[in-house]
């Protein structure tokens, strides 16, 4: 177990960690993983996968620093525009 105080040193680990440490159901976790995995898609700028490609997907690795980045809000907005039209 990593304690709380440091860290998680990517976007997946911090899901795995706020996965693991929730108390929530098998298959309440799966559905957050499934939700999560998708903005790391967007957080990453690119678009998340959809329909069979999306099982099992692993999104893009990068540092949780880059949501800090200013420019995300922006970013994040039109690629869920783009995902509503699609």
């Amino acid at each position: 177990m990593v304690p709380l105080s440091t860290p998680p040193s990517s976007y997946t680990a911090a899901i795995e960690r706020y996965l693991t440490g929730s108390g929530i159901a098998k298959s309440s976790a799966r559905s957050y993983r499934i939700s999560l995995t998708t903005w790391g898609w967007m957080f990453a700028s690119e678009p998340a996968p959809v329909g069979p490609a999306r099982r099992g997907a692993k999104p893009p690795v990068f540092l949780i620093s880059s949501i800090d980045d200013p420019a995300l809000p922006q970013v994040l907005a039109e690629l869920a525009a783009a995902r509503a039209v699609s």
